[in-house]
Parts: structure tokens; sequence; C-alpha cells
């Protein structure tokens, strides 16, 4: 079956948005007044990789596989970058609209991501690499580490409605202005000033071309200040216990968050050690959470094959990852706890037409799908 649709859906995923950014995000308010507008909560960790699948998806970690953004193999002894959509185990909005016959675009601002939620996309463009006539008609994207990027990346999805008049559309932004500057500095300002209004352009062409349309905006995650960074692999190692640690929030773009998260897991070399382990990270400063694999997969609904033996999370100014010492102070702003899975949730929908069903970021899945296909 073929739709040929007159009307559209978008959904916006503002990495690292926590909804403490959007006071001052006057059309993005006004979508949440007229519509639906909440805080709900993101997948745990609280990192891109895990949340943007499932946002994509509909799915828990468990269902979908995405666990990290970093991957470590225990059976091969391979580390990799979760971005290959080979990881991923359920379908993406972006194929169910794409089996039906609806056009679909998938526009982000870090290649990466593209390269890891490209399935079922008839068009895919990073503001890393982007089509030479996007650029031709809005300039050439800005760096990947500045505050501007987005605001092109939203831009660029004007140009794409214009032009190609997608049924089905997934932007996500990346963090990098989040990491660096707090809600009321006046970079972050003009970062959220620039987008809301770059989306009520986006919204207001869309408006031209569809008769009705569906805009659905979150994030994957928020942020928070760090203060303290504690390596606990070096802990465990002066207990004697020989271990592994794996840094989720680890990618490629290292320079606003240097592989520093607020949730790792913990590969032992010898399970024996295993309580021990517990017992020696739950005294360990700026640890708030130590569960097993079992445990972490029950609580957060994670692929239990992909995860460690441990699963550690942070207090709110607390990171961990491989530095040089057991702990050190630091001024950084990251995620990956507990601390920051709390997500704006708005719809251009009527509260009555989503009752309770959208409590997490990954429920918007199924709305989009039961508007725009039924």
């Amino acid at each position: 079956m073929v739709y040929h649709m007159a009307k559209a859906a978008i959904l916006i995923c503002i990495d690292g948005c926590g909804p403490e950014y959007l006071r001052d995000a006057r059309f993005i308010r006004h979508l949440g007044n007229e519509g639906f507008s909440s805080t709900g909560n993101s997948m745990i960790p609280s990192v891109t990789n895990v949340n943007n699948v499932s946002i994509l998806t509909g799915e828990y970690p468990e269902v979908h596989g995405i666990t990290s953004n970093y991957y470590y193999d225990r059976a091969t002894g391979r580390e990799v970058y979760m971005e290959s959509p080979d990881f991923i185990r359920a379908r993406t909005l972006l194929e169910v609209g794409a089996d039906v016959g609806l056009k679909t675009a998938l526009l982000t601002s870090k290649d990466k991501l593209r390269s890891l939620l490209n399935r079922g996309a008839h068009i895919s463009f990073s503001a890393e690499a982007p089509p030479g006539w996007v650029a031709r008609r809005i300039g050439d994207p800005p760096h990947i580490y500045s505050v501007d990027v987005d605001i092109w990346l939203l831009k660029a999805a004007k140009e794409v409605m214009l032009r190609e008049s997608p049924d089905l559309m997934y932007v996500a932004t990346t963090d990098y202005a989040m990491h660096k500057y707090a809600p009321q500095h006046s970079e972050a300002k003009r970062h959220t000033r620039g987008i809301d209004e770059a989306i009520q352009e986006l919204v207001e062409e869309v408006e031209r071309h569809k008769d009705e349309f569906l805009i659905c905006i979150t994030a994957d995650h928020g942020m928070s200040d760090k203060r303290r960074a504690v390596n606990l692999e070096l802990v465990l190692r002066e207990h004697g216990i020989c271990s592994k640690l794996n840094p989720i929030i680890a990618d490629r773009y290292t320079l606003h968050h240097m592989n520093l998260g607020g949730a790792v897991y913990i590969y032992l070399e010898d399970l024996i050690d295993l309580p021990r382990a517990i017992e020696v990270l739950r005294d360990t400063e700026g640890v708030e959470m130590v569960l097993t694999r079992e445990q972490a997969s029950r609580r957060f609904h994670l692929d239990e094959e992909r995860i460690g033996d441990i699963m550690v999370l942070g207090r709110k100014d607390y990171v961990f990852g491989l530095i040089n010492e057991e702990v050190q102070d630091i001024s950084l702003r990251s995620h990956g706890s507990l601390h920051e899975m709390k997500v704006p949730l708005i719809v251009n929908l009527p509260r009555s037409e989503i009752s309770e069903e959208l409590q997490e970021n990954k429920d918007l899945a199924a709305i989009i799908v039961r508007w725009l296909i039924g």
C-alpha cells in the first residue's frame, strides 16, 4: 500500500536539552501551551545513542539493543563505537514509514548519528557532510563544535521540507552548546533562541505544504555541572580487583565531555570478585548506585548481553572515566546518570488525544505511528 500524504510528522530531538533550556523558547512553549507539554524521562544510561534509538523505535534498550555509545565485546576483546545500524535489533519509525510508502528524511548534526539511524531514510545527511544543494541554499554548515551548527541543521530541515516535502522527518541536533554552557549563559540563550526561531520557520513551511502536521519535540538527556572525576578501574585495582571500565558516554566527539560521564559499565576479570567489587564501589566517593548486570537489566530495561558485570551511576556532580588518578577535580558539564534523565515532551496535539501514555521520550514513536499511519 502506498500513502499519498496531505500531512506530515516531524520529530525533533534537541540533544542535551533539559527542560530548563526551553524557558525562553517562545515558539516551542507556544506549541506546548496550545497542545501538550510535560517533563518526562529519558532512558538510562542518559546518553545519546541509547536514547535516540529509543526515541526512533519506541522501544527500551532491552529490545533495540543499544546500551551505550561505546561497546566492549568481551567475547572478542573488541571495543567499538555503537554507531552501526547493525547493532539495532528493532525497526525504526523511518523503516515503518518507508514500508508503507511514506517519504522519510533523517537530518543530524553529527555524522555518527546519521550512520546509526539511517535505515529506512530516503533523504539522509548530517551537518558534517551535507549535500551541495543545501549548502548553496543556506551556506556551509558551521563547525560541529559550535553553537550555530544546530541552528543551521534546523534551517536545513526547512529546505528539505520545501524541496522534498517528506511525510516523516527526524531531526537530531548535537549537545555541544549544553556541554559548554549552563542555561542562563548568554551563549546558551542564543542557541535556544536560534533553535526556537528555526523551528518556527520550519513549522510555517510545513503549514504551507501540508493540510495537517504533527510536531513532537524532546531530548535524549539533560545536562549537569560536574566537579569531580573518579577512575573506578584504579579504585578496584587498589583493592586487588582487576577490571575493565567501559565509558558509556565515549564517542568520537570528545572535546566537550572528555569521555567522562555519569554512568559506566565494569567488566571483571574474575567474577569471583563480584561481591567484593560491589562492596568497594558502594563505598567509593561519588557513587550513587551500584547494580549487578541482572539488576541493571531489570531496572533500566537494558539488553543483558551488552552491558558489564556491574553498572555504576554517579552522584549529580561526579563523572567516571579513565583519568590518570583515582580522583581529580574538574570543571565540566556532562550526563549519563539519573540526574540527567528529565527531558521535555512537547506535542502539538490536545492533551485529551495523548492521555497518560506519554511518560518517556520513547513514547513519542507510538503517537506518531498512530497519527500518521493509523
